[in-house]
């Protein structure tokens, strides 16, 4: 094993090195994780990344090898958590930067709905406690990794909330699938990229059922509340693994958010030491959502999947949050409480994460994004969404 941070990845060197890390052995069955695992390493290396990159792709490797380690073992010392019941999760599928983030908050102002917070979904394992939940180190940890992301890029600021004891996405927690498009946005790996817009990466939402289990096993109860673009991949998928799943589709025009995304990962790519080709960004972010927007258009042909689906206009949930929700609530027939309006009412007043529309500057050009071609590849959902993609 190597023991030099500049020595080139290899599938084996990081397996001993969870191993290591660990004291366990077994990665557990293979569920379709280990080929995301292997093309993110050959996809690292083919870029020839500078030590910083690779330093931060074998941290990140190795920490989600080492989470699968201990939750095989965990499986084998208490085969009760993987019997839970998640029950039927309400699911913000939109594109990103439609609305999600801020839809997403709101629905979890729920007294009744659990999310996963950002510190669980990147830091897994131990599973959380309830008694300790809002004290638990890992809160500290996560922060710090966003203080040290926003020291390198603090333009990251204007586009998205920093704070790792709110709700987090499920792309955060799909890298211990080896599936996740954080890995693009983080690193670059355009190999990886590819392969994951043409890939269903088997058995991800068997990994994702996995970490909700491991999440309420000792930590808060209640109906489960996600969110993440990604899934717009498979919704097959994740109706499969969750048949009563509950899923708000926000829209936007694509040719907005596909630059505003590609402002987002330059940031990040930034933070992390990645390339600032702009022009390679966009046409990643062009690529990889062209495939995700007509794979779920796709996937609703089917009947049992469409009727799982309220769609919502960004300019609707931002001109009547409140009124947003609740047409959400009466689509699936849950009860929109007295409780949870007055919460949404103080976070629209009080918290700044409310505050920061129109503050994120883009534009298509910027990024190389031809809005012609977008509509041109998309005519199919704008023909279909046409009507709730305008400006609020």
């Amino acid at each position: 094993m190597s023991d030099t941070a500049s020595a080139p990845l290899t599938v084996s060197d990081l397996e001993a090195e969870a191993r290591e890390a660990t004291g366990l052995a077994d990665f557990g069955p293979d569920t379709g994780w280990r080929e995301g695992f292997e093309r993110l390493v050959a996809a690292v290396e083919a870029m020839g990344p500078n030590d910083q990159l690779r330093g931060i792709a074998r941290r990140n490797i190795v920490g989600q090898l080492s989470t699968r380690l201990r939750l095989v073992e965990d499986d084998r010392k208490h085969p009760e958590i993987a019997r839970q019941d998640i029950g039927d999760p309400l699911v913000v599928i939109g594109l990103p930067r439609t609305g999600t983030t801020i839809t997403y908050d709101l629905l979890c102002l729920d007294p009744e709905a659990r999310a996963p917070a950002e510190w669980e979904m990147y830091i897994p394992w131990p599973p959380p406690e309830e008694a300790t939940y809002d004290s638990d180190p890992r809160i500290a940890q996560v922060n710090a990794m966003y203080e040290n992301w926003i020291k390198h890029a603090p333009q990251l600021l204007d586009i998205q909330r920093f704070d790792a004891t709110q709700p987090g996405e499920c792309n955060h927690g799909m890298q211990y699938h080896f599936a996740s498009t954080n890995f693009p946005a983080e690193l670059g790996v355009p190999d990886f990229a590819d392969w994951l817009r043409q890939s269903d990466a088997p058995g991800q939402y068997v990994s994702h059922k996995r970490l909700l289990q491991n999440f309420q096993w000792k930590g808060p109860k209640g109906r489960w509340t996600l969110k993440s673009p990604q899934h717009l991949f498979d919704l097959p998928g994740l109706l499969e693994a969750y048949p009563g799943a509950m899923l708000v589709w926000t829209h936007r025009d694509p040719a907005l958010t596909f630059s505003s995304l590609s402002s987002f990962i330059a940031g990040f790519l930034a933070a992390f030491g990645g390339g600032e080709d702009k022009a390679a960004i966009g046409r990643d972010v062009v690529e990889t959502w062209v495939a995700g927007l007509n794979r779920a258009l796709a996937a609703r042909e089917d009947p049992a999947i469409e009727k799982r689906i309220i769609d919502l206009a960004h300019k609707d949930v931002v001109t009547d949050p409140k009124g947003a929700v609740r047409r959400i609530y009466d689509k699936f027939d849950l009860n929109f409480s007295d409780e949870h309006a007055g919460r949404i009412d103080s976070f629209l007043r009080d918290n700044p994460s409310a505050k920061r529309m129109g503050k994120h500057k883009h534009s298509p050009e910027e990024y190389g994004i031809d809005v012609d071609e977008v509509r041109t590849r998309l005519s199919g959902y704008y023909d279909r969404f046409g009507d709730l993609l305008g400006k609020p």
